[in-house]
């Protein structure tokens, strides 16, 4: 059993969002093994009881409503820790200590009010035969953190891969961006499931567990125009909202609509609809995996960057921060969008719905088996940021980005290709952790072997674990297979990146000798592996 301690807090001030994200990665870790612990305090709005219902859960102390009307940035998110960090971590350690937990393996938080000096009176108070370690998650990027693994699973377009550059130790690996994003397994069975949208007939309105500036109350009253009230609406809103009496009048007023509680999951409803509007939080990423079409107004300074980033990027429309966005603003955008002939996808590509498992596996490591299947079409998105992950392209001969039109030309050209066979590594659950190609020479003389040159990559929620190797020759039994013994396989890696040289050592490969890579400066060693019936010892590819 591996414990693992998360510090979060829900309040009717900072919402539910950091609560409802650590239960899914929790949820993720219990599932491989782990024995899960959460400490959160008492206050309005948390979700002690519901954590409670799945996971051990240690209160800390509630404390007297800290005042944050008027106040910004760091001041806030201190009055929503409602102590010092200093206080808030010797509670912590002692209830820990009370409860008789001694040596966690991991300690996770995500909570804005905390940063590298709680993290470090945490790790010295839990030092043990070994120091835990720290994952922080953490979309702010505008303070230290003592981390062995940061997770920030918001989008930035071109800027996501730099925004904790000098945040976090040097070996701290960044998970970055929504390919991480912490969502719920039924995402991930359903992404490739849901059609596209072409025409507005179902609408889903959610603005977060808590809604205190009642922006479901201004939407339905845009809804009352009538040219949009045939349009059937869901509406969410929790139970704890002050608001709710007043939203479930209008509801009751307006035909075709309906209001639930807070609800499990709203991959349902998601799947259902063919527009939401909403926040700009964290069910940002349940739309976009799903590929649902939003009219998004930021309620939180936080939300503004990011919501404006996917706005300009075409995977949402950004209607405005919340206090500003009007029903009239509201109602002019739903009619527009109406009229048009077809719905824009709504960011099926920044997420396939595995980031939970992808931040488990970087947290313990595999478990069980990994297999190769055929790259398929919906795949091309994924070996995009792969391609263009920051180690892969300085690990390559060409370092600058790829470009998202030449690669979709590059990959259906070579989905039509005999001669290349493109494969995906998928973990015992299916989730996808890294890519193997080989690229085979036309005819030859007959009689003659032909080369196939081979390049691979690993994300990087599951480098470190000695997987390169096992993919390497998975790959090698599926090129036989695929296209029989007499091809030899060659691979060309820079002299300057020694695991992959060593991976190509370890699966039989020759080394035949440096050459000068296509950059000038670069020197290559060239690896080949001959041609040799029955020389795997290793389990059969499966192409499904």
């Amino acid at each position: 059993m591996t414990p693992i301690l998360f510090r979060c807090d829900a309040s009717l001030s900072m919402g539910t969002g950091h609560v409802m994200r650590c239960r899914t990665l929790a949820r993720e870790l219990q599932r491989r093994g782990a024995v899960v612990t959460f400490l959160s305090r008492r206050q309005p709005g948390d979700l002690i009881g519901l954590l409670e219902q799945e996971f051990a859960v240690l209160p800390l102390p509630d404390l007297p409503l800290a005042a944050s009307e008027g106040l910004k940035d760091r001041e806030l998110y201190a009055a929503w820790l409602g102590c010092t960090q200093e206080q808030d971590a010797g509670e912590c350690l002692e209830a820990l200590q009370k409860a008789g937990i001694a040596s966690p393996h991991w300690l996770v938080a995500d909570h804005y009010g905390l940063d590298a000096r709680w993290e470090a009176q945490m790790l010295a108070g839990l030092a043990g035969a070994a120091t835990p370690k720290m994952l922080v998650i953490d979309d702010l990027a505008d303070r230290p953190h003592q981390a062995d693994l940061l997770l920030d699973q918001n989008f930035c377009g071109d800027a996501t891969a730099h925004r904790h550059q000098g945040l976090v130790p040097p070996q701290c690996r960044q998970l970055l961006g929504p390919h991480y994003a912490l969502l719920g397994t039924e995402y991930a069975r359903l992404h490739p499931l849901v059609p596209s949208r072409t025409k507005i007939r179902r609408i889903l309105l959610f603005f977060g567990g808590v809604d205190s500036a009642n922006l479901t109350g201004r939407t339905l009253e845009a809804l009352v125009d009538p040219a949009l009230v045939d349009l059937e609406v869901n509406v969410v809103l929790s139970p704890h909202s002050p608001h709710r009496q007043a939203v479930a009048e209008q509801v009751a007023l307006r035909p075709h609509t309906t209001l639930s509680e807070t609800l499990p999951s709203l991959a349902g409803l998601i799947a259902r609809a063919d527009l939401a509007i909403g926040a700009g939080g964290a069910t940002t990423w349940e739309r976009a995996c799903l590929g649902l079409p939003s009219l998004v107004v930021a309620i939180a300074a936080n939300q503004l960057p990011f919501a404006q980033a996917l706005n300009q990027a075409g995977h949402l429309q950004l209607l405005g921060d919340g206090p500003g966005v009007t029903a009239g603003q509201i109602r002019s955008a739903l009619l527009a969008r109406l009229a048009e002939t077809s719905q824009p996808d709504g960011g099926r590509t920044l997420t396939d719905g595995w980031g939970a498992s992808r931040v488990a596996m970087a947290m313990l490591g595999p478990q069980g088996k990994i297999r190769l299947r055929p790259a398929v079409a919906s795949d091309e998105a994924l070996l995009l940021r792969w391609a263009n992950d920051p180690q892969v392209r300085a690990n390559s001969f060409s370092q600058e980005p790829i470009a998202a039109a030449d690669h979709h030309k590059w990959f259906h050209k070579g989905l039509m290709d005999p001669n290349r066979l493109q494969l995906i590594a998928k973990a015992a659950d299916d989730c996808a952790i890294g890519q193997i190609r080989f690229d085979r020479q036309p005819e030859t003389l007959e009689g003659q072997a032909r080369e196939a040159s081979i390049g691979f990559s690993i994300d990087r929620c599951a480098r470190g674990y000695g997987l390169a190797t096992t993919l390497v020759r998975l790959g090698l039994e599926a090129m036989e297979q695929h296209w029989g013994h007499a091809t030899e396989a060659v691979a060309e890696v820079l002299t300057t990146n020694p695991a992959s040289n060593a991976c190509f050592d370890r699966c039989g490969f020759k080394l035949q000798g440096i050459t000068s890579a296509p950059l000038a400066g670069q020197a290559m060693n060239r690896w080949r592996r001959p041609a040799a019936p029955g020389s795997l010892q290793i389990p059969p590819y499966c192409g499904t």
